[in-house]
Parts: C-alpha cells; sequence; structure tokens
C-alpha cells in the first residue's frame, strides 16, 4: 500500500487473508479513508475540524461551500459552490465519486492550507513534516490543483504549542502503532481545522525530503515492516520528530492544462541546481491530460531542500525559469507558476 487511497483497505484485507504484517486493523483504516469518521474521531478528541452544512434546508446555508464525496481522493468529485444553483449538480458529481454515496458539505473556509505528517513506530509517534500548501488558479479564477508545498510552514511553532498534542493523542485513541498518516486541513484564525486524512504514505513523495535532512528513511522502515513485521529501530523516530524543520525545503510542482503534452523542455537543467534533491514524473511526453481540477494536472514534482528561505525563493525563480512544457501543437500548457514571493 503506497500512495493511493483506493489501495488501503484491499492491503488490510490482503495481509489478513494470508496472515502477512499489516500497520493497521479494518477499524483504523475506516476511520482514516472516510472524510465522516475521521471527523467524529477529531471532534472525541477536540481536534479543529471544518463546520459542516445541513443541505436539507437550502435557504439557510451559507455561501460559499464545499461538496465532496466521504470517501474520495485527489480532488476528485469536489466542487466549490458560491451560488444556491450549484449545489445539486455539486452532489451528483460527489456521488459519482463514492463508493459508499455518501458526501460531505461543509463551510469554505479561505485560510492557509496545511498538511502535517505523522510516522508511528511500536507506538512512538514522530511529526515528520508540516507544510503550506499553495493551489493554482487558472486565469478565470477555477481551482487546478496544488502547485507547491513548502516546509516547514509558517505556522509549525504555534501547531506544536496548540495543536500538536491533541493530533497525538487522537492517533492513540484510534489504537494505531505502526504507520504513515496525515492530517489536510486549514489555519482558520487561531485554529487548525482539519479535513482530509490518509493512513499511508504521500504520492508526492515528501518522505525524500525527510530523508535527505534526516538521514531517515520513512520508506525503508515500511519495507521492513513488510517483510519482517517489525520496522526496526524505533530510537531512530525520536530523533526526526520535527527535524525536518531545521532546512527550508519544497515539492515544487509543474500542472498543465488539458491537451496532449508534446515536448518538456529544460529538466536536464533544472535538475542541475544544487538544492534539487531528487524528481518524479506523473505524465510523460504523449499523454493526454483530461480531468480538470484534479491530480491529472501535475506532469511532475521536484524536490528541494535548501538552508534558508531566501535561497529557496531564488532556486523556485530559477527553475521555473529553465522549464517549459507545449502540446503537441507547440503552444504552451503550462498553468500559472507558483509565485515564491509568498513563501515567508
Amino acid at each position: 500500500n503506497y500512495c493511493i487511497d483506493p489501495g488501503q483497505k484491499p492491503y488490510q484485507q490482503i495481509c489478513e487473508r494470508l496472515g502477512l504484517p499489516c500497520y493497521g486493523s479494518k477499524e483504523q483504516f475506516d476511520i482514516m479513508t472516510n472524510k465522516d469518521l475521521f471527523k467524529k474521531a477529531c471532534i472525541e478528541d477536540d481536534v479543529g475540524v471544518i463546520p459542516e452544512i445541513n443541505l436539507d434546508n437550502m435557504r439557510e446555508v451559507d455561501l460559499p461551500i464545499v461538496i465532496k464525496p466521504a470517501d474520495g481522493r485527489a480532488s476528485k468529485g469536489t466542487t466549490f459552490c458560491f451560488s444556491g444553483s450549484e449545489i445539486s449538480n455539486a452532489v451528483s458529481i460527489a456521488l459519482t465519486y463514492s463508493s459508499r454515496k455518501r458526501i460531505v458539505a461543509e463551510k469554505f473556509i479561505s485560510g492557509q492550507e496545511v498538511v502535517v505528517k505523522y510516522f508511528v513506530c511500536n507506538g512512538e509517534i514522530a511529526l515528520t513534516s508540516m507544510a503550506d500548501l499553495f493551489t493554482c488558479y487558472t486565469r478565470d479564477g477555477k481551482r487546478a490543483y496544488i502547485i507547491a508545498q513548502v516546509f516547514p510552514s509558517q505556522y509549525y511553532q504555534f501547531y506544536r504549542q496548540t495543536t500538536d498534542y491533541k493530533v497525538r493523542n487522537m492517533i492513540r485513541n484510534i489504537g494505531i502503532k505502526n504507520g504513515p498518516l496525515s492530517f489536510d486541513g486549514f489555519v482558520d484564525g487561531d485554529e487548525f481545522r482539519f479535513f482530509d486524512p490518509s493512513f499511508r504514505m504521500g504520492g508526492a513523495q515528501d518522505w525524500r525530503i525527510v530523508a535527505a535532512i534526516t538521514g531517515i528513511d520513512i520508506s525503508d522502515l515500511l519495507t521492513n515492516f513488510a517483510l519482517t513485521g517489525e520496522m526496526g529501530d524505533c530510537h531512530s523516530i525520536r530523533q526526526i520528530d520535527g527535524k525536518f524543520a531545521e532546512e527550508s525545503s519544497a515539492m515544487l510542482y509543474f500542472l498543465v492544462r488539458e491537451g496532449t503534452i508534446g515536448k518538456i523542455i529544460g529538466l536536464s537543467e533544472a535538475l542541475k541546481v544544487p538544492s534539487v534533491i531528487g524528481y518524479h514524473m506523473s505524465h510523460v511526453e504523449s499523454d493526454v491530460v483530461r480531468h480538470f481540477g484534479t491530480s491529472d494536472h501535475v506532469v511532475m514534482r521536484l524536490l528541494l531542500v535548501c538552508d534558508s528561505r531566501e535561497q529557496l525563493r531564488e532556486d523556485i525563480i530559477r527553475i521555473q525559469s529553465l522549464i517549459s512544457i507545449v502540446n503537441d501543437q507547440g503552444e504552451n500548457m503550462l498553468l500559472p507558476n507558483f509565485d515564491a514571493g509568498l513563501i515567508v
């Protein structure tokens, strides 16, 4: 079970049937793959959540709102509703992406989006990363997808002081003893409000940044567990708790609009920038990008680790100047680049 939500439950079922090591139980995967069950667990441990909207009385709905499948992924089936006339169609779309045929309707929050990652080894919990997420919008104002993650979050210290202990308590109360966890949320004034969990590694490969900074590769620990039923030396987990924040790092996304990818230009030069520790491709030349507002926009991600925020800003601007992506007609496909000036 690597980095896709639909793989989480089958992973547990296959391990159970074959007697193989599994880092979670059926109940734990149920909570961590269903937004409504996750919200209930958060409320029980005083972890902030986004207020839910009751759609029974449309006249009392305070717009804008977000409607999404309770068990969706990669933003698929998610609609931002700015008028009441959009709600019915948004519900229908969300239901088509929900295997349980359940939706979640929530208040639209415009605060900074953050993602917090933990790793649990034999009951020991480490906060392995916390990033600010930045989103790309098209020129007509439509949300495309995430365009950058910047570590550590500007709210990292505030999170450690106010919310970290609550999330750790929730992890313990769910009964999780091993495995990678992720919590996506927003900063709403002086509160963190979470809406999307996962019990798996991330497809954006943030663990490679953690490994570059700390020397500890979480994917190796999970490989050990799959083969032996043990992660290995959990002393290392105590050592990496929060250590990622000692450097400035980022995952830089390159997004394109719909169409056929003709040519990807400048990647080899971008990889020579000293802060680039790696990259991975989601699309290659000749692939067709079809699904608006989803992870399908992502052609590739570059992973950067720097000594300072200033260097990170400079390197992002340099890398973006080197890379271009055109369609099969030779026309620019790139959606607007990340504004490095947003890094504080």
